[in-house]
């Protein structure tokens, strides 16, 4: 019983040391871990101070949508269209 144990626990130490030594390899010169590539752009993702290119597209997305709509609920204001006419004395209940 010890003996099984012992083996077992010599594999999974011996697999753990393997994955930990293989796990941060990369074949590219240029990676995270080149100072250089972090020297020239520290951070690659952001395209402003506090957005990334996706999240710019959204909030640009997000701001068209909303204009359009509200320029759809102004239009129906400017032209009395968002309730009916009360020029006549048959007033209807909604």
């Amino acid at each position: 019983m010890k003996n099984s144990s012992t083996k077992a626990a010599a594999t999974i130490l011996l697999s753990a040391a393997l994955l930990t030594l293989s796990a941060c390899t990369s074949s590219s010169t240029k990676h995270a871990g080149n100072i250089d590539s972090i020297r020239n752009n520290p951070s690659p993702a952001m395209h402003n101070l506090s957005q990334r290119y996706s999240d710019r597209s959204n909030t640009r997305a997000l701001v068209i949508d909303t204009d359009l709509r509200s320029m759809q609920d102004d239009f129906d204001h400017i032209f009395h269209l968002n309730r009916p006419s009360r020029l006549h004395s048959n007033i209807k209940p909604n």
